[in-house]
């Protein structure tokens, strides 16, 4: 029993002391990250927001200079998410029924065609 109660009491201190300035520490580092956090965020939405104006100003540009081949894609492009819906929303079938209602579709037109042939 060697320490004294003053001893005890500067030695709290002295451990308050230093979780203080460690939690300083650990604030200047949060505050610190989340500046950079936020530059690098307001960074990054700029550069998309100058990606999306460039992409719409290409965009705008390509169906004035040529609004034929445009509109051409817009229709492929319709005609493929049709399809896709349409087959997703369908019952899944196996190969040979695609097939079969493949060629019931086609069939009819097909003799029509070697009819007038």
């Amino acid at each position: 029993m060697g320490q004294t109660y003053q001893s005890y009491q500067d030695a709290v201190e002295s451990r308050a002391r230093e979780g203080q300035e460690s939690i300083r520490n650990l604030k200047q580092k949060a505050e610190d990250v989340a500046d950079t956090v936020a530059t690098e965020g307001a960074k990054a939405v700029k550069a998309a927001g100058e990606t999306a104006s460039d992409a719409a100003a290409a965009t705008k540009r390509f169906v004035q200079e040529q609004p034929y081949i445009a509109i051409g894609a817009v229709v492929v492009a319709a005609c493929a998410i049709g399809a896709l819906w349409k087959l997703s929303s369908s019952r899944r079938s196996s190969g040979n029924e695609f097939l079969d209602r493949l060629s019931e579709a086609v069939e009819p037109g097909y003799r029509a065609l070697r009819r007038r042939l």
